[in-house]
């Protein structure tokens, strides 16, 4: 199946929907330009479509060649070739753009439709098969042996086999041996699909690690060769991975995906969860995930259902089968103490691999001497324990051992660990007593590589058990290191990434400080620049360097961090976790940001009304208006006329969402005094107090009026380059138009451009359900739904006609903006019938 962008002049549009209802009855995709996006969205719809798209068909004809949009898509698809191959069709005589007058084309001049069928198909199967490839670096390193799991192998295969099956996920403990099979497993495929893996353990597996999935997204969209800016919203960029994913058939490998789970199983990175939510429920391919907990977020399918989504809980191994792993490890004994070791370990697929090393190195490979390793004096309970057992006997029997050194050196790190970087925290060795060690603890299978030149991996288990021998020496000596690492101030996150690895060992020496002030302000976000979320769109990288600052996310910032770079830290979480679309989340952080800012007023002032403005968003009218009363009051107390004013307008908009429109009325009118006061060369709100009080002006029928303010503030904003404020003027003045207006709609078209390129993910809905196009809502509601936007969720169901849905929402927010406007659809519906 391919994907087609069909570019036609509006005088060829009946050919061009011929052209793409064909390519659809043969199972191919289409978008045809105009008629499957809002007329006049060039700017915001053509390079989406374009890079979604793998054939581009110009349909051909003296009219196309006239006009300036559709040669300006032909160039632009001529930019992105040879992955957009270009198809000219010709509708009536013509000649081929210069651009493209070496092109083939199809001529269906003259012909009749079984012709032009005919020319058409044979044209598109000519098209070669889709290129297999392969990204597999990103997995780990494991034994390619694996014993008692055929079941389980075959019930993968049947997985990837059933069209039907989208998304698959493995559950075991650590080192129940989940990647060996997965690995085993996805080798088999290698060459008959294209297949592409990541591991999040390569990103770090900390207690309080905030892995984040930029990373991965930012690798997956240039493998797959989608072209989306860096500072586009995270959803716009798991919109178009999974657009990607439904066209092409790949096996999607997930390796380790706990790191980004709550302990409940599910996933706090909202951007993978939205991203496995879509696959699941259409995917031309598969996604394999392995993690220790259950992911909640995408249910096994039900009886009845279709198995879109499948489980396998991979118990330990069966003691008969744990018994031939030893054998093959190399362990001597009969069957039967084979065995009842086997029992003895649980059957863990790790510990029973450190066991028969451990025996094969140190115990002659006799099985009855597994007597000699000692009982672990730790909580029995502890997952992996006979894991754990075994390492400790490991670390007696190699005490005084460079083998020892090496173990614990891996322990800094949550993430493979570089050579230069190891031989940091490794006391001075030479070579070949190094490469020696190495080869050791691979034989052993502590490490799952022995490559002195390439980074040294082992299982986070192993990790796990050394790195409570890490000291704040090593680790300061690591944040030195990786400081010098990347440029003074890295342009891209593979250029930043030394420099997140410099955060995390300084946090862990006790530099919090430092690290905040030298590497996380001054070189990753560059000051008041915030480089790494304005410029890179970087907010869960963010979100993960913050983590390391906090003693408990996200209140309590750890307590070597100053006093005054406490209250600025909460408030930076709160405003990623908002970023992020993690609103519930954002909200302690921005509560105890405003509660710890009441020793300035101006501060609390701006902390109460962000946390109003967060509150509104996720439907808590009630306490949005307190929190923002409190906002009026701290800007009071601060004499600072800017504040007096802003919040005030926060009061007022939230008031108006509550119903209480002659007290906004009233506020409204001060804040424009004030403002009037502070800015005499300005008499009327503008910026966001100007377009919230548009929006209450529209709701009370002052057409005329919004179209004086919107028309005068616009230009304030565009003078200043203000790309928020210019969306949000373009959205008060197509709302002032009238419904379906060229007018109107092309002020829509804008309001959604520059909001996209604002990147403010809570103001985005407004200018999408405004617009109101099916495309439109369809994303509204999947912004609104995967963030918790409540309001925003109330206006889709009105819009869809979903009233019970609407009005549940209603009642249980407090929201009452809406209510006339629900009785006047009750009416119309009524009245219909």
């Amino acid at each position: 199946m391919s994907h087609f962008f069909i570019s036609r002049a509006g005088e060829d549009c009946d050919v061009a929907k011929w052209i793409a209802d064909l390519l659809k009855a043969e199972g191919h995709d289409a978008t045809l330009q105009d008629y499957d996006f809002a007329s006049g969205s060039f700017p915001e719809h053509i390079d989406r479509a374009l890079a979604d798209a793998d054939r581009f068909i110009a349909v051909l004809s003296p009219h196309y060649l006239e006009k300036q949009f559709t040669l300006a898509e032909l160039h632009a698809a001529y930019a992105r070739d040879p992955l957009h191959l270009i198809l000219p069709v010709h509708v009536a005589p013509c000649k081929n753009p210069d651009l493209i007058k070496h092109l083939i084309y199809i001529d269906f001049v003259g012909k009749d439709d079984v012709q032009r069928k005919h020319a058409l198909l044979a044209a598109v199967g000519a098209r070669t098969k889709p290129e297999i490839r392969t990204s597999i670096q990103k997995l780990p390193t494991v034994d390619p042996h694996v014993f008692g799991r055929d079941a389980q192998i075959d019930w993968l295969e049947q997985a990837l086999q059933n069209p039907q099956t989208n998304f698959v996920q493995i559950i075991a403990p650590g080192g129940a041996g989940k990647t060996a099979l997965m690995t085993r497993w996805y080798r088999r495929h290698v060459g008959d699909v294209s297949v592409f893996g990541w591991s999040f353990y390569s990103q770090g597996t900390g207690e309080k690690s905030q892995t984040s999935s930029d990373p991965f997204f930012a690798e997956a969209l240039r493998w797959f060769g989608i072209n989306v800016a860096a500072t586009e919203s995270i959803w716009a960029k798991v919109d178009r991975l999974a657009a990607r994913l439904r066209k092409e058939r790949v096996l999607l490998i997930l390796d380790g995906i706990e790191p980004l789970q709550d302990p409940s199983g599910s996933l706090r990175d909202l951007a993978l969860k939205a991203l496995l939510q879509e696959l699941a429920a259409r995917n031309a391919g598969m996604v394999l995930a392995t993690t220790r907990v259950r992911l909640i977020d995408v249910p096994d399918a039900l009886a009845d259902e279709a198995p879109h989504s499948l489980s396998l809980d991979l118990e330990n191994l069966y003691p008969v089968d744990g018994a031939r792993y030893l054998k093959h490890l190399g362990v001597r004994g009969d069957e039967q103490e084979l065995r009842a070791a086997s029992e003895a370990y649980e059957n863990h697929a790790l510990a029973l691999t450190l066991l028969g090393t451990y025996l094969v190195s140190f115990c002659d490979a006799d099985i009855r001497r597994r007597a000699d390793i000692r009982e672990l004096q730790v909580d029995e309970i502890k997952p992996g324990r006979h894991a754990r057992k075994v390492m400790a006997s490991y670390a007696r029997m190699y005490a005084g051992e460079p083998e020892l050194d090496i173990m614990r050196a891996l322990g800094y790190f949550d993430r493979p660990a570089e050579p230069a970087a190891l031989k940091l925290v490794l006391p001075a060795m030479k070579d070949r007593k190094y490469r020696v060690a190495l080869k050791r603890l691979g034989d052993a299978r502590l490490i799952l590589s022995t490559d002195p030149a390439q980074p040294i991996d082992c299982h986070p288990l192993v990790r796990e058990h050394f790195s409570t021998e890490a000291t704040r020496e090593g680790h300061a000596r690591l944040y030195e290191h990786y400081k010098k690492q990347a440029p003074l101030r890295p342009d891209t996150l593979a250029e930043m990434t030394p420099l997140f690895y410099a955060v995390y060992h300084g946090c862990q020496a006790g530099q919090h400080q430092a690290a905040l002030d030298d590497v996380y302000r001054a070189r990753i976000h560059r000051g008041a620049e915030d480089y790494l979320t304005k410029k890179l769109g970087a907010f869960g990288a963010d979100l993960s360097l913050l983590a390391g600052f906090f003693a408990t996310p996200w209140i309590q910032p750890a307590a070597t961090i100053s006093p005054a770079a406490r209250g600025w830290l909460i408030s930076g979480a709160g405003f990623v976790l908002r970023a992020v679309g993690r609103l519930a989340d954002a909200v302690e952080p921005m509560r105890a940001s405003a509660e710890a800012g009441v020793t300035s007023s101006k501060n609390a002032a701006i902390a109460y009304g962000n946390l109003s403005e967060l509150h509104l968003t996720l439907g808590n009218v009630a306490e949005a208006v307190a929190a923002a009363r409190q906002s009026v009051d701290f800007a009071d107390r601060s004499g600072d006329s800017f504040q007096r004013m802003n919040n005030r307008t926060t009061l007022a908009d939230a008031l108006h969402q509550s119903g209480d429109l002659a007290e906004a009325m009233r506020l409204f009118a001060e804040a424009e005094k004030l403002q009037t006061e502070h800015q005499p060369k300005y008499p009327i709100l503008y910026s966001m107090p100007g377009y919230r009080y548009c929006d209450l002006l529209l709701g009370e029928g002052g057409i005329k009026e919004v179209l004086r303010r919107a028309s005068q503030t616009i230009r304030i904003a565009e003078l200043n380059h203000w790309l928020l404020d210019i969306g949000l003027n373009h959205l008060s003045l197509g709302r002032a138009h009238s419904s379906g207006s060229a007018e109107g709609t092309q002020h829509f078209d804008q309001a959604v451009h520059f909001l996209r390129r604002a990147g403010e993910l809570d103001y985005l809905p407004r200018a999408l359900l405004a617009r109101g196009t099916p495309h439109d809502l369809d994303e509204a509601f999947r912004i609104a739904t995967r963030s918790g936007m409540r309001l925003f969720l109330a206006d889709y169901h009105l819009i869809s006609g979903n009233l019970a849905e609407a009005e549940r929402l209603i009642n249980e927010t407090g929201y009452h903006r809406r209510d006339g406007e629900l009785e006047k659809l009750r009416q119309r519906l009524a009245s219909a019938g």
